[in-house]
């Protein structure tokens, strides 16, 4: 079932609702005013006759205009009737109603005596009298309701031929102008069914009307258009991982293959075998590397938070370094956030300034607020404005001279990816040194 047909069914189904309660309340409230006109019809008839006894002009036959809708009876104070209208003349009384003097009473029912079988509204009215008959006396005064059934009974008809159709109306209203609502939804979904991985710079058609189904549609295209740059980042990183894996593997092929083909003497067989080795040394770290990449890549890390020693893992990761000549200055002692990020970040940027610098680097560790701030500076060629950014991208190699060495040019995407998914930030600046400054801040 369609979204439209469902909200056209509910939309009726709420009306019907209110609608039948709105009719039987209008029943109810049509019939009600009816029985009490015709209450106070009566009322009146009996103060009418009540006066001719008083004044002791009552005469035996009581004639009213309308009398063929109603009966009046007047009885003595010993129920005996003395006056009635000519439809009930010489009968019974036609209710058992007998108020105290003064006051009036009244019910509904059936009159035996006119044998129509219509229901009556019967006031009965006692009051004091002198005249030509004995005191007290008791007027029952009777109205049809015939007529008041008979209107009720039409307003009920009425209604109930109206409202299933003012139902259906409202029913297929509600259908048409859904539809009309959800057209643009139609539209976007055959779009998006369309596209492939091959069409992801399509976009569906935004309405423009400022509404849900609009703000739907922008949220799609801006959805397509994170899923192109994901493609496009994907599709660069695998074209860009074949090359720098075919890099390595031709180059031990081919000492192995010549190795093979002029065997030569033992030392040239284990030189042959040492540079394959070289280049599997090359084929694991870009491997780990990439590993590493591909976890980090677009996830924000769950990673334990610890206190440490952040100036003694400072410490011990540039003891075991074997370039020399690093200058450490380390402001803060403990530290409570990941270590691993913290260990992982610190190697990787002594790792890239150990490959660019001329002959020293420094690193500096601080804090600022509530960040820690890593900072490894290299006296090497530095980095240019328009490329600081692109460095973190994967593979990304600058020149000649910053990719003579054997680097997998993922250390710096490997920094960014890490300290993203941490919540931190990392920047590169001019370093006083004269080459590259590389500054992390990681939350505390």
């Amino acid at each position: 079932m369609t979204v439209r047909t469902r909200t056209a069914l509910v939309a009726a189904g709420v009306v019907l609702v209110a609608l039948v309660a709105a009719a039987l309340g209008l029943v109810w409230l049509v019939s009600d005013h009816l029985v009490a006109a015709d209450r106070s019809a009566s009322s009146l008839r009996a103060d009418d006759v009540l006066a001719l006894a008083t004044s002791g002009d009552l005469p035996s036959t009581l004639s009213f205009p309308g009398d063929e809708n109603g009966a009046t009876q007047v009885l003595d104070a010993d129920g005996v009737v003395v006056a009635a209208t000519g439809n009930i003349e010489g009968d019974v009384p036609i209710s058992s109603l007998r108020p105290a003097d003064g006051s009036s009473s009244s019910e509904i029912t059936i009159v035996k005596s006119l044998d129509d079988g219509q229901r009556y509204v019967i006031v009965a009215r006692t009051s004091l009298t002198t005249g030509t008959v004995s005191d007290p006396v008791t007027v029952l005064a009777a109205t049809s309701l015939e007529p008041t059934e008979e209107t009720v009974a039409a307003l009920a008809r009425a209604l109930l031929v109206g409202l299933p159709f003012l139902v259906l109306v409202v029913g297929l209203t509600t259908r048409f102008l859904v539809g009309r609502a959800l057209r643009p939804v139609a539209a976007i979904t055959s779009e998006v069914s369309d596209i492939t991985d091959r069409g992801l710079g399509r976009r569906v058609p935004e309405p423009g009307t400022a509404d849900e189904i609009d703000e739907l549609a922008v949220t799609m295209n801006r959805m397509l258009a994170r899923l192109e740059s994901a493609s496009a980042r994907q599709r660069r990183f695998v074209a860009d991982a074949s090359h720098e894996l075919r890099s390595p593997l031709a180059s031990a092929r081919a000492a192995l293959e010549v190795a093979a083909l002029h065997p030569g003497s033992r030392e040239s067989l284990v030189a042959a075998i040492e540079d394959a080795l070289i280049d599997h040394d090359r084929l694991d770290q870009l491997a780990r590397d990439l590993l590493a990449l591909a976890k980090l890549d677009g996830q924000r890390l769950l990673l334990s938070v610890t206190d440490f020693d952040v100036s003694r893992l400072a410490s011990s990761l540039v003891a075991r370094r074997s370039e020399g000549s690093i200058d450490v200055d380390v402001q803060v002692a403990r530290v409570r956030t990941s270590e691993h990020v913290v260990t992982q970040v610190l190697t990787n940027l002594l790792d890239n300034a150990a490959r660019f610098r001329a002959s020293s680097s420094a690193l500096r560790v601080a804090t600022s607020g509530s960040m820690l701030l890593l900072r490894v500076d290299d006296d090497g060629p530095g980095i240019e404005v328009a490329d600081r950014l692109r460095v973190f991208e994967p593979f990304t190699r600058l020149d000649e001279a910053r990719s003579a060495d054997e680097g997998t040019g993922l250390g710096l995407a490997i920094v960014a990816e890490l300290v993203a998914a941490v919540g931190g930030n990392v920047v590169i600046e001019d370093s006083p040194l004269g080459g590259a400054a590389v500054i992390v801040s990681v939350p505390i």
